[in-house]
């Protein structure tokens, strides 16, 4: 089927990863990112396209787009199937050094599509105004993870408290 969409959510490489990732879901409900990152490059499926070859949709864009849900409170967005199993994530921990690379990583892959795109027409999409859009979906995404990176600490929690739970940690203290 190949994509329906610019976001990696929207192609069968996002959605492969997509799968993957809800059946590692460790038990205690804290996702790492760099744990995150080193298995799918492990994954015969998953494993992230090189990034010289700017292709379009792979497994690091999708977890991009996952952390922007995350920290953006719209995870709920990603349930379309019957078992909702981001609903047991609790924690995810990203580590800058982990989000520097992907950021590197988005970074180069929209370049070089960039750079394909001068031998093949708008590197393989078939309109122009896809094309334009996914080159406005990575640099939203490499903005995302600039922002992360400006935050203080080394490790960050993307799944922001709701003032409910807040209420509820000063009541258990």
């Amino acid at each position: 089927m190949g994509c329906w969409g610019v976001k990696a959510f929207e192609s069968d490489e996002g959605l492969d990863a997509l799968e993957w990732i809800r059946n590692h879901i460790p038990e205690d409900g804290c996702l790492h990112l760099k744990e995150l990152l080193d298995q799918l490059k492990l994954d015969e499926w998953c494993r992230p396209p090189a990034a010289e070859n700017g292709e379009s949709h792979s497994s690091t864009m999708l977890i991009a787009e996952l952390m922007e849900s995350f920290q953006n409170g719209t995870i709920e967005e990603w349930e379309y199937l019957p078992k909702n199993s981001f609903e047991k994530v609790v924690s995810f921990l990203v580590e800058k050094e982990s989000v520097k690379e992907m950021r590197e990583y988005l970074s180069k892959t929209l370049e070089t599509a960039r750079e394909n795109a001068q031998n093949n027409q708008w590197n393989g999409w078939f309109e122009e105004t896809n094309w334009n859009k996914w080159q406005e979906h990575m640099k939203s995404l490499i903005e995302t993870m600039r922002k992360i990176l400006e935050q203080d600490g080394d490790v960050l929690e993307l799944i922001p408290q709701t003032k409910q739970e807040m209420l509820e940690d000063i009541k258990m203290e």
